[in-house]
């Protein structure tokens, strides 16, 4: 993709291995006649702030079910995971019709407040907490420690693989989410880079070039953030064992 990003679209066609030289007008032509800039600052603006909201949100609703001893627990805990079981498509019509009365559709927080919310990183979360021995909770306590100096000096330190694992998840899949927001934007300003590149190429299908730059536009922070995270996102998924 990167390759042919820079060949021309007859270099595509024949299937030439590597262009013959760097034909930079693939870019230039994205640049000047999309507004990839926009849609690039719409995906970031969106991205850092849901997965920031979905950080915070995850932590408390993981503590709570993960290391907190109270009536219903087991019950919140199950409860909370059949929200797994629950497809985009099934809650599409109602989560679009609870924005329309909340005027948020086309707009930012339209996208962002329901991505700030996910069970399966509770799962993770939670048990990576269950996994955190009881001798680091217990010492604590015996200090006179509340449950916010427990949880932000002790637990999110001891968590913090998972924290950047489901910040990594967060991140790319709300960066690559295509059909909610094509629901929710309909002023062309407001569009993600997938949505915008998307409606950009239904107009100039035959470009192949500009189609492969725009990829790499879209890939290329994806790929850094993941080049930057990945120990972290491993250990997350390896260190905390599932636990009943």
């Amino acid at each position: 993709m990167v390759i042919s990003s820079f060949k021309t679209d007859l270099e595509i066609i024949t299937q030439k291995i590597f262009p013959s030289k760097l034909y930079l007008n693939n870019y230039k032509y994205i640049f000047k006649q999309s507004g990839v800039l926009r849609w690039f600052f719409n995906s970031t603006l969106i991205s850092l702030i849901s997965t920031f909201g979905v950080v915070i949100i995850t932590l408390f609703a993981s503590y709570s079910l993960g290391r907190l001893n109270f009536p219903g627990n087991k019950f919140l805990f199950y409860f909370t995971l059949a929200g797994i079981m629950i497809p985009l498509q099934a809650i599409m019509i109602p989560r679009y019709l609870l924005l329309r009365d909340l005027n948020l559709l086309n707009s930012y927080w339209g996208l962002i407040i329901p991505y700030m919310v996910n069970p399966m990183f509770v799962l993770i979360v939670s048990q990576f907490f269950k996994g955190i021995p009881n001798e680091f909770e217990e010492a604590a306590r015996i200090d006179g420690a509340g449950e916010l100096y427990i949880l932000f000096r002790i637990m999110v330190p001891l968590a913090k693989p998972s924290l950047v694992a489901i910040s990594v998840f967060s991140f790319v899949s709300t960066w690559n989410d295509f059909l909610w927001p094509l629901i929710v934007m309909t002023d062309q300003k407001m569009y993600t880079l997938p949505v915008g590149l998307a409606t950009f190429y239904g107009s100039y299908s035959m470009k192949y070039g500009v189609t492969m730059a725009g990829n790499v536009i879209a890939a290329l922070p994806i790929f850094i953030f993941f080049m930057i995270f990945q120990e972290q996102l491993i250990q997350g998924l390896t260190v905390g064992g599932l636990k009943e």
